[in-house]
């Protein structure tokens, strides 16, 4: 460490406790960007401990964003850092490695999950998800996948009628999520983003939209870990008409087999609701599952964020392992064709979503879903000087 200078931030919590939350804040300081796209460390003005940070280019690629995980400050508390340049020993970070339509990306060394994108696949996805223990806690390229639902495959965006088209399934009449390229793609002390644009097309490669999936990926413990989404569909080639269909996600996860709620895992939302009888097209700010994984309890939860259509989503959960939110099939969740959901979005706009997803340890009480959902929704506040 080194050339400490005058940028101070000062992190207050608010009425919640923070452990394992990532911050990130644009910073306007004229001694930001000079940090920009390099990793840097914070001091804590009191006690002198020392955590990692990262300084990048913000997403209007015009200003600096300083991120860091904000680790045991209780609520109602603040906390004041000092910025400098540097890493700390044997942290690795967030790292990606690349080969032929797939990234790896390791959390301090570790296997955390795989990007897949190849132009020859439905979607891209997510496989494996590693969580506690090196645990998988989704399903998607194993001998599993080819008994049931094929299209499940681990953690992905996918929706069932667009313009009339299947983009949900697998099939000889389906379309397909293509991508086309990266806009991010770089890892760090802190996070990485893979962020990714694709075109979803009829089975004749007639497009039919666009999209932006912008994924982070926090470096955090095994059983604590974050993948934040964020999501636009884009009316790039004419009107696009969403239709009422509970084959969807918007954000979608096929949990490994054995934490299946028909087979001792559980289902829980935000209201307390309870497996798929209590879940299945009920609207709820979050929705969690979790079971056992080779001995291991684990879980992993899907928050919808409050500025989302439709907010609080609808969920197309199943007690055989699948989790999606869907804010497009109200009328045949609800049983009622007064109450349709479709929706055309008009040539030329857009429509935005976001989404977190946790991996944690143990079930939702256990893996603290509730209090962590204040971490997306109403983030600590930060003050730099």
């Amino acid at each position: 460490m080194a050339n400490q200078n005058n940028l101070t931030c000062t992190v207050n919590a608010g009425y919640h406790n923070r452990d394992g939350c990532p911050v990130v804040v644009n910073v306007d300081h004229p001694d930001i960007h000079k940090y920009a796209n390099t990793d840097v460390v914070l001091t804590d003005t009191d006690t002198g401990d020392v955590i990692a940070a990262q300084c990048f280019t913000s997403d209007d690629g015009k200003s600096t964003s300083l991120a860091w995980i904000l680790d045991s400050l209780k609520a109602s508390t603040s906390r004041s850092y000092t910025l400098s340049e540097g890493s700390i020993d044997g942290e690795a970070g967030v790292n990606l490695d690349e080969d032929s339509d797939t990234i790896d990306i390791t959390l301090n060394g570790k296997p955390f999950t795989t990007f897949r994108y190849a132009k020859t696949q439905y979607r891209p996805y997510f496989f494996p998800v590693l969580g506690p223990n090196g645990c998988e806690v989704t399903r998607g390229e194993t001998s599993e996948i080819s008994k049931d639902h094929v299209h499940h495959r681990s953690l992905y965006v996918a929706y069932g009628e667009v313009n009339d088209v299947d983009l949900w399934g697998e099939g000889s009449n389906c379309g397909k999520v293509v991508h086309q390229n990266f806009t991010q793609k770089h890892g760090g002390a802190i996070l990485s983003r893979i962020y990714a644009d694709n075109t979803w097309e009829t089975k004749d490669a007639q497009v039919l939209m666009s999209d932006k999936q912008n994924f982070r990926i926090y470096n955090l413990p095994e059983d604590g870990t974050i993948f934040d989404l964020d999501l636009s569909f884009i009316a790039s080639a004419g009107d696009v008409h969403f239709g009422d269909t509970k084959e969807g996600g918007i954000m979608c996860i096929r949990v490994n087999p054995s934490m299946n709620a028909s087979d001792g895992g559980q289902i829980e939302n935000a209201f307390g609701g309870i497996n798929e009888g209590e879940t299945w097209g009920k609207r709820a700010n979050w929705c969690d599952y979790s079971g056992v994984v080779g001995g291991t309890e684990v879980g992993i939860a899907v928050y919808d964020h409050i500025v989302n259509p439709r907010y609080p989503t609808y969920w197309h959960v199943r007690n055989y392992g699948l989790m999606g939110s869907n804010i497009f099939g109200s009328g045949t969740f609800e049983r009622d064709k007064s109450k349709d959901g479709s929706y055309v979005l008009k040539e030329g706009e857009q429509m935005h979503f976001k989404f977190r997803v946790l991996i944690h340890a143990g079930d939702a009480t256990q893996g603290n879903v509730a209090q962590k959902y204040h971490d997306f929704i109403n983030p600590p506040t930060v003050e730099v000087s």
